[in-house]
């Protein structure tokens, strides 16, 4: 198996090249653990210069690849053993394998630790916390810090700034769940602390002039110039058109040249400056002439004029607005930063103290133990570490980490004996921190290894797949090879990456790929391509399709260089996430007796004997929820029919369910047997422990025995005693009792957290349903491919915070004093360089789920409408796609579409003409299916007719009698429960008005107003609703008793605008003169000279509905205003209401009367609160300088 001709001449170059570091791009199915093993083989097995299996650090991605690995190397051995028996150095390695270090990279970690946990800070004996229990230390350090901070909020303006421009809502979730995400960012670099404070200085944008000099305007304006020149290409392309058309191009001529005039000076702009840019920014479409038809070469000109109109939205702010709002953003921003970091230092002491270090703490301590920060330069312990070693060997070595590297490099001796193994077109972890451009740098600057001189780098490139047939291969070739680039996948994919079939045991005459488009258009459906009906329609047309194989006995390779008939255990469904769409795959299978698996697809707190166990406990903490007790009753440990169920809520409709079933349970057996058990387990839950607490409820209740009985009872099992397992971290982690352990798993619930990682490995003679990502590193006969109408999620580039590793922090800016956040240019960047990774991964992703095939592939997209996307597809379909036309693909299924679209069996789904392409390999069978009935009309049809029972007179005769009831109190339905004083005179605007001004003034108390942006407003005047809010905001807050002439007015307008009472445009609308004429005026001087004055009254008082509703009754309700003036004078009460409209001498009696229901509630109101009689009910109009008294 091992000899030499079994192996390709290019995995002989990257088993036996020596003299440097050397990568392996190892594409799918090449062979790349066969190659590893046998490199280390030859080290070991006296061909070379001898040495010991130990004498190598080979390193993987999980504890179960490492086992498989290690067993793999025994195996070999004991071949090459069986052949030389004698042979006592291969004895030797034998028996050194278990001893060997292979493992991952978290296990080199923690022995590195061990060994020199005095240089880190640590004891020995420290324990590694899983994520739950990190996830629970977080939240709790969290929680303390942020209690900590606010209480001296008074002497951290920072923090309150951070609290206002980060938080959301009614409480600081937002920013709790900004400074964990942070965090989590921060440990993708080896020296956070430093990271932070490079980005501070980046913010720090005082000294420039124009955008163009932050890396943020640099990335958007070289994205920007790559989509310029792609649009003046294609218009150039157009512009060549034109002239086989004569009348069109004499009506379009012109402008498609102004058109193209204007692409190349906004292309070249962007090669300068920022605002040069943005000054070239709307390029000109000039009104073309009238011309009928040619609709096709009319949407390609109106394409690029909304593209070019969306590209120039990103340069709608000049350089000094942008700058302004970086300066803007950055004191948060650095408060962000230092919370974060402070975060990370208490939480190092929570751990410390518990004697704890996490997943990341591991290699982070690790590259601090073997790395000097300062130099970058191995330490002496690396040095050590790294004569240990013969080689590093690293597998998947595409989803490495920043820190992970630097460890790699300090115990390589600098990076030159190391093999690194990986293909970055199946780096698909980004969001556990892999970069893969780690490994893209190597395979770009890497020389060929014949090539390279001894100590240089060299790479080679395995390309022969030995899994898959040919078609399929071929369909991978086709597919990447027109859509991935180095603009969109990160990579091109040439031929040097195009996979090559290495299988010999020849090719079956059935198409080895097929495509599917299935069309709901036959049915009445939902427009989203990810409703449930679309999931139905999809997992019964799978099922139907694999049942049809099964029953005309597809042949698969046997092994054996012959064949035999597909089984079930041959297929797999593969999805993008399995998250609510796989029980609906599981439910269509069974419905035609086709078992499915689905292994760790169902997480585990949705599993039935967890949720139930789950719901069990939460009603032992507390009975009095329905939904956890109804689904305790139904569930198969105590088996409550739905009709004993309905009885239950007979007993006692008014209560909840528990007080039905106490009711019952006076009558009932089975119920009073539950309520028995509840009983004794509330009795004893306070004083236990929760593990030993649920260990006592699994005794009690047979639980083990009753989910062990059910499908999957060893799997469900397992389950159960992993709940056990989470409630002792729980109580380690300080989470006591049962409440505690329910508050917990709660709070990971919220998250959505799962506390186990599923390590479930799929077997047996079943379906296999499971995500791309679990797919990973495995392989099927047969593979759907489903769900690939599923939209890409853009969730990361929408969060609240934004980082990016090279682009730094990307906040928004917050008006505070219209609580509205808008994108700064650093976020403008980072949003569209993390849109741009995300859909480099979800390329990645494509690919591993098209080389999980090695017989044939299913590609299934499902449609509400097939043709409108078709036409939409087929307009863009060219061979290769531009990546300018893919970064505006909604899905997978775009991605296999676009390319698919141009080959010459594609005819069916072409609905517009397609250039097509000439080397497409084998043929696909591509289909376009109508989908007339959905799964669940068809199943209701198959169901046997239920037998008609003919009503009774009785019952028909109740039926009506409850139909016909009319509520007796219908009246009182109609009366609001609250009533506002300006709400009598049948308008809200002052009383909103009022209520705004107050909130605005309490937010101006503790900190300035932001400018709002000149793209929000696009006006430098005040509306006359925002001058009248003005003017009462001014008559709130002046003081009276300075406002004895113009220029003292004047002051005090200037004091309110300084203490941020007002704002500038507020201060500059109100006019002194208006203020000075009331106090001059006899009812001024009366409020001067008043007994008691009252300003800006509010009140909230219940009374009768009658006195202001017809049918009111004697019902209450809540009636509230605000008073803008009361004095007291001479034992009587005067009501004042200030009033902005614009009124005549002519309108003044009329308004005066629209306003006196207003003015008569605010008087009793005070004469309810005060005591006292109001003797006039006044209003002053600032617009006549006069006063009018209600009758």
């Amino acid at each position: 198996m091992s000899g030499i001709s079994e192996f390709t001449p290019r995995q002989l170059a990257a088993i036996e090249t020596r003299g440097g570091a050397l990568l392996v791009s190892a594409a799918a199915g090449s062979g790349k653990t066969r190659v590893l093993v046998e490199r280390l083989l030859r080290y070991v097995s006296g061909r070379e210069d001898s040495c010991d299996v130990t004498d190598f650090l080979i390193i993987t991605y999980t504890r179960a690849a490492a086992s498989e690995l290690r067993s793999r190397i025994l195996d070999e051995l004991s071949e090459k053993l069986a052949l030389e028996p004698d042979n006592r150095h291969l004895r030797r390695q034998a028996a050194l394998v278990y001893e060997a270090s292979i493992g991952t990279i978290h296990g080199f970690c923690t022995d590195i630790l061990r060994e020199n946990a005095h240089l880190a800070g640590l004891t020995p004996d420290f324990r590694v916390a899983d994520e739950s229990e990190a996830a629970i230390m977080k939240d709790k350090v969290l929680e303390d810090l942020l209690d900590r901070r606010y209480e001296t909020v008074a002497e951290t303006p920072g923090f309150a700034l951070l609290v206002d421009t980060m938080s959301a809502g009614r409480d600081d979730k937002r920013l709790k769940e900004i400074v964990l995400e942070t965090y989590a960012k921060l440990q993708s670099h080896a020296a956070p602390q430093k990271w932070a404070e490079e980005q501070l200085e980046a913010l720090d944008t005082g000294a420039l002039r124009d955008a163009s000099e932050t890396v943020w305007g640099r990335f958007l304006m070289d994205d920007a110039r790559k989509k310029a020149l792609y649009w003046r290409g294609v218009m150039r392309r157009l512009r060549s058109e034109t002239t086989a058309h004569p009348d069109f191009e004499k009506a379009y001529g012109d402008s498609i040249g102004a058109t193209l005039d204007g692409l190349e000076l906004f292309a070249s702009a962007l090669s300068r400056t920022w605002d040069e840019a943005r000054g070239c920014a709307n390029v000109d479409f000039p009104r073309a002439k009238n011309v009928k038809g040619y609709e096709d070469l009319k949407e390609i000109r109106t394409k690029c004029r909304d593209a070019l109109k969306k590209l120039a939205a990103v340069f709608e702010c000049a350089s000094e607005g942008l700058l302004e709002d970086m300066a803007a953003v950055r004191p948060a921003v650095t408060e962000l930063l230092k919370l974060v970091l402070e975060f990370d230092k208490a939480y190092a002491e929570a751990k410390k103290k518990r004697g704890l270090v996490d997943f990341s703490d591991l290699e982070h301590l690790a590259a601090r133990v073997l790395t000097d920060f300062e130099t970058g330069a191995p330490t002496e312990t690396a040095l050590a570490v790294s004569r240990r070693y013969r080689e590093i060997m690293v597998d998947e070595y595409q989803d490495v980490s920043r820190v992970q590297e630097l460890i790699f490099n300090a115990v390589s001796r600098g990076g030159e004996n190391i093999f690194m193994v990986g293909d970055v077109k199946q780096s698909i972890y980004r969001f556990r921190l892999a970069d893969p451009t780690i490994f893209l740098a190597k395979y770009k600057s890497y020389k060929d290894a014949e090539e390279a001189e001894p100590g240089e780098g060299r790479r080679v490139l395995l390309s022969t797949n030995f899994r898959s047939r040919a078609g399929v291969l071929e369909a991978v070739n086709h597919v990447f090879k027109n859509v991935m680039s180095e603009d969109f996948g990160e990579m091109a994919y040439t031929e040097r990456e195009f996979l090559y079939p290495g299988r010999t045991d020849g090719e079956s005459p059935e198409p080895a790929v097929e495509l599917d488009v299935l069309d709901m258009r036959g049915i009445e459906t939902e427009e989203d391509e990810e409703s449930p009906e679309k999931t139905a329609v999809e997992a019964d047309f799978i099922a139907a399709r694999i049942a049809e194989m099964l029953q005309s006995g597809t042949p698969v390779p046997d092994g054996k260089g012959g064949t035999r008939p597909v089984a079930c255990g041959d297929f797999a469904i593969l999805l993008r996430s399995v998250k609510d769409k796989a029980a609906l795959y599981e439910k269509a299978l069974a419905d035609r007796d086709i078992p499915a698996a689905l292994p760790g697809g169902e997480g585990f707190f949705a599993s039935l004997e967890v949720s139930v166990t789950l719901s069990l406990l939460g009603v032992i903490d507390n009975p009095m929820q329905d939904i956890p007790l109804i689904a305790v009753l139904r569930s198969p440990v105590y088996g409550f029919t739905p009709d004993e169920l309905a009885v239950i809520r007979a007993a006692d409709k008014s209560a909840d369910f528990y007080g039905a079933l106490v009711k019952a349970a006076e009558t009932n057996d089975k119920c009073r047997a539950f309520l028995d058990a509840l009983a004794s387990f509330r009795l004893i839950a306070p004083d236990m422990p929760a593990d030993r607490f649920i260990w006592h409820v699994f005794n009690k209740t047979d639980m083990l025995a009753v989910m062990g009985a059910l499908r999957g009872g060893g799997g469900r099992r397992s389950n159960l005693m992993r709940l056990v397992e989470l409630a002792v971290r729980c109580e380690a982690g300080g989470y006591k009792g049962l409440f505690g352990f329910m508050t917990l798993v709660r709070k990971l619930m919220e998250k959505g957290e799962e506390p186990f990682g599923s390590s479930e490995t799929p077997s047996g003679d079943a379906v296999k349903i499971m995500s791309i990502h679990k797919s990973k590193g495995l392989e099927f006969p047969v593979v759907f491919l489903a769900d690939t109408t599923k939209r890409f999620n853009k969730k990361d580039a929408a969060a609240p915070l934004l980082i990016h590793a090279a682009l730094g922090v990307g906040a928004k800016r917050t008006d505070l004093m219209r609580r509205i956040e808008y994108p700064t240019l650093a976020r403008m960047a980072v949003a569209r360089k993390l849109n741009q990774e995300m859909l480099s991964e979800e390329l990645r992703v494509l690919y591993v789920a098209m080389t999980r095939a090695r017989e044939k592939l299913v590609v299934v997209s499902t449609f509400a409408d097939a043709d409108k996307e078709l036409l939409k597809l087929s307009k863009d379909a060219v061979a290769p796609v531009a990546p300018q036309v893919l970064e505006n693909a909604a899905g997978m299924a775009s991605l296999v579409l676009l390319p698919a679209l141009t080959r010459p069996e594609a005819e069916c789904l072409r609905l517009a003409p397609v250039p097509l392409s000439t080397d497409c390999g084998a043929p696909w069978d591509i289909r376009k299916i109508v989908i007339t009935e959905a799964p669940a009309a068809r199943r209701r049809k198959a169901l046997p007719a239920e037998p008609h029972i003919a009503a009774r007179a009785e019952d028909v005769a109740a039926l009506r009698r409850n139909l016909d009831y009319q509520y007796p109190y219908i009246k009182a339905a109609e009366i609001p429960s609250k009533l506002t004083a300006t709400g009598l005179k049948g308008r809200f605007a002052d009383f909103e008005a009022a209520e705004e001004a107050a909130q605005l003034h309490e937010a101006a108390r503790h900190r300035p107003p932001a400018e709002r942006p000149a793209f929000i407003t696009r006006r430098t005047a005040l509306t006359p609703s925002e001058r009248g809010t003005a003017l009462h905001l001014a008559m709130q807050f002046i003081d009276y008793d300075k406002c004895g002439d113009l220029e003292s007015v004047r002051e005090e307008l200037r004091r309110l605008r300084e203490k941020s009472y007002l704002s500038a445009k507020q201060a500059d609308a109100v006019d002194p003169a208006k203020l000075l004429a009331f106090f001059d005026s006899p009812l001024g001087k009366r409020v001067m000279g008043a007994d008691r004055l009252y300003r800006e009254f509010k009140f909230s008082l219940l009374v009768r509905a009658d006195a202001y509703f017809a049918d009111g009754g004697d019902d209450e309700l809540l009636f509230q205003g605000v008073v803008d003036c009361c004095f007291e004078e001479g034992g009587a009460l005067h009501v004042i209401d200030f009033k902005t409209d614009h009124v005549t001498p002519e309108t003044v009696a009329e308004k005066t009367r629209l306003y006196a229901p207003q003015l008569t509630a605010y008087a009793r109101a005070m004469e309810r609160i005060v005591g006292l009689p109001v003797r006039s009910r006044l209003i002053y109009f600032f617009a006549l300088d006069a006063v009018a008294e209600v009758e």
